[in-house]
């Protein structure tokens, strides 16, 4: 496999119960992929009710099933869906592609017993021992993407890459964690949390810390690189939002898409404002989405859920559904103008599905909706729709008619 970088870029080369047993059955033909439209109308009736960290939300969309069988989707290419134990997205898709020298292995899931064992007994019905997947690409650092890496490193010859933005990241997400929590806990203040929520909000994932066995990457990218695979040349897209370093590969010849998590199937991306975020997160994924949805792609293969058809519809139903989240915030403000509100306060007041009220989200629900009100709001000030002041240690945003 041969990363050929744009030429504009700078080479930094740093190195730093569902068993095996369910993966041995495997679909050996490419099956029939759904359309948008197949089923749609039940996700929208849904996910039109504005949900948030989807995830949780949809808790019933995955963990509630089986965990999918491995799937043979073009010759060269299978599916290998891995169990993600006590989360509601149920599972996570890394995608084995053959290559000249071996196999190239896509995302990697998190670093648990039963994630590996599953791993291994997929590569062992297809007859692919662990030394044979030569290359390791992540398409975020999220725990059920990366988690695992450590350990494959370690049990394999794979070389890893990612983006540079998430080589960033790792120590104070995963090696100085305390660090973070420290900043992360008085953010939340900041934008408005009681002082009776802050340790439930704050710790809400840190649980997953322990799923995670640090890596760092052989290869950095910057985007534009090409990946020769095998009889497949996947074109790196940056595609910021979901995370700072978020990307997506893309293959024009053969017209498939791995999405990661940018774009998925019946469930909405989770983009929020965090403490250490740079730039504007929901800007940066709407300008993203919008490039994406121009790609000619007949086969998007996803993060999580199944691989579909109709990338410009679904991109265009996840426009949609912030642009709704955009209006909600800005009718609300429009709404009451007599006082500030917090972060946290326009979040408890908006709503996230039709099955949850704001007293029924866990901890770590609230903490995903307070940071996704705050990547829509913040869009909302840059935009200059709403405004913002500090005042009495707290952000709070409010609407103001021209010339207040």
């Amino acid at each position: 496999m041969v990363h050929r970088r744009p030429e504009h870029a700078e080479n930094m080369t740093q190195r730093g119960e569902h068993t095996a047993e369910h993966g041995a059955q495997a679909p050996e033909q490419a099956g029939n992929l759904p359309q948008r439209g197949d089923h749609a109308a039940g996700y929208e009736a849904q996910e039109a009710e504005h949900g948030t960290n989807t995830a949780q939300r949809e808790a019933h969309t995955y963990a509630d099933r089986p965990l999918p069988e491995r799937a043979l989707l073009l010759p060269g290419v299978w599916r290998l869906p891995l169990p993600l134990r006590d989360s509601p997205l149920g599972h996570v898709n890394t995608y084995l592609i053959r290559a000249d020298d071996g196999y190239l292995l896509v995302d990697c899931g998190w670093d648990t017993a039963d994630t590996l064992r599953t791993l291994e007994g997929h590569l062992r019905a297809l007859d692919v021992r662990f030394g044979d997947v030569r290359h390791l690409v992540v398409t975020h650092i999220h725990p059920d993407h990366y988690g695992l890496a450590g350990r494959l490193r370690e049990i394999t010859s794979a070389d890893l890459s990612f983006h540079r933005l998430e080589r960033l990241y790792i120590e104070s997400r995963y090696a100085d964690a305390n660090d973070l929590l420290a900043e992360m806990r008085e953010w939340l203040r900041l934008n408005g949390t009681p002082q009776s929520e802050l340790d439930q909000l704050n710790r809400g994932s840190t649980s997953m810390m322990s799923r995670v066995q640090i890596a760092y990457p052989d290869q950095t990218l910057d985007g534009g690189e090409e990946i020769a695979c095998g009889k497949f040349s996947f074109k790196v897209i940056w595609t910021p939002g979901h995370s700072a370093g978020h990307i997506c590969l893309y293959d024009r010849a053969h017209k498939i898409l791995l999405s990661g998590d940018h774009v998925l199937p019946w469930i909405t991306p989770s983009v929020g404002l965090h403490v250490r975020s740079t730039g504007n997160p929901l800007a940066d994924y709407l300008d993203s989405l919008r490039l994406i949805g121009k790609l000619e792609a007949e086969l998007v293969m996803p993060g999580h859920g199944e691989p579909f058809q109709g990338l410009p519809e679904r991109t265009g139903e996840l426009l949609a559904h912030h642009q709704r989240r955009l209006e909600e915030i800005l009718s609300l403000l429009r709404r009451v103008t007599d006082r500030r509100w917090s972060g946290y306060e326009i979040a408890s007041q908006m709503r996230w599905g039709s099955r949850k009220t704001w007293d029924d989200l866990t901890g770590f629900e609230r903490r995903l909706a307070v940071t996704e009100t705050l990547a829509h709001v913040e869009l909302l000030h840059a935009r200059g729709e709403v405004q913002k002041q500090a005042a009495d240690g707290v952000v709070s945003y409010f609407f103001a008619a021209d010339g207040d």
